[in-house]
């Protein structure tokens, strides 16, 4: 057993730690955050009332809230696919709204089902991504609780995930004490060329793009599967999800990756499975 966890911590360095709050169903990876205590790092406080669309995932049958996720349509959310890849029962599987904090207020929201992207791969983490079916007829009801638009199919190797544009992450992940806070969390950092990113991260493919990991500002632990957004005009679309990064959260080495939304691969399936 030694000698697995040395080898998994040796894989988590070289590939990055999903941003993904603790999780006893994943054994390794549980030892792997006892080990790299992460921190968030430079986000200031957030309302729900900004970021409508913003979810909270829990698990019933662990610890509660694992991930971020993101309102897509009436019945319909994105988050990571590494956030639902060790859980069996979409009936385990709740979903917050419209409330400032995690663990409180707005509505709860319970999953008819989750599917991974098909291509999805969980030992190098591409095409990290999720779509979660509710039981709701509608997540939006209540208050601020709204959708966000996507992006259209881009064939080139960027249109709105192209650098040095600058995006903005939301989330309940660690902060700057090691500790996951109630309220909602975000941070605005630039996008960085796809060149220099995936010589840090030794390749990344076209389903991924870059997010600066400036020393104290970072997403870390807890905000995987959370939206990240960038305002076009006046209104906000989501161009990604936190997928994974460094160890040490904010440590201003490699940058944070996402999972790329406006792929025709990941944008086509989205309206596949959800007709959006």
């Amino acid at each position: 057993m030694k000698w697995i966890v040395i080898f998994a911590i040796l894989i988590a360095v070289a590939y990055g730690i999903p941003r993904t709050a603790p999780d006893f169903s994943d054994r390794i990876q549980q030892n792997l955050r006892s080990k790299f205590r992460g921190r968030i790092v430079g986000g200031t406080p957030a309302d729900i009332s900004s970021f409508p669309h913003m979810l909270a995932l829990y698990d019933l049958s662990s610890t509660g809230f694992i991930c971020g996720a993101s309102i897509i349509a009436e019945r319909w959310a994105l988050s990571a696919a590494h956030c639902l890849y060790f859980r069996v029962d979409p009936s385990l599987i709740n979903l917050r709204g419209g409330s400032t904090y995690h663990a409180s207020g707005g509505i709860i929201f319970y999953t008819e089902s989750y599917t991974l992207h098909p291509q999805y791969k969980h030992s190098l983490k591409e095409f990290d991504i999720a779509i979660i079916h509710t039981r709701e007829s509608s997540l939006m009801r209540g208050t601020n609780i709204q959708a966000i638009p996507l992006p259209g199919i881009c064939q080139t190797d960027c249109c709105l995930t192209c650098p040095p544009d600058q995006v903005t992450t939301t989330g309940w992940g660690k902060n700057a004490v090691g500790s996951f806070p109630q309220n909602l969390f975000q941070i605005t950092l630039p996008i960085v060329d796809r060149q220099s990113c995936s010589a840090s991260w030794n390749g990344i493919g076209q389903m991924f793009f870059c997010v600066q990991n400036l020393v104290g500002k970072d997403s870390c632990s807890g905000d995987s599967g959370s939206p990240i957004v960038k305002k076009i005009g006046t209104q906000m679309v989501q161009i990604g999800i936190v997928s994974f990064g460094t160890t040490v959260c904010g440590d201003g080495t490699k940058p944070s990756v996402a999972t790329r939304v406006e792929l025709p691969e990941i944008r086509n399936w989205i309206t596949t499975m959800s007709g959006i």
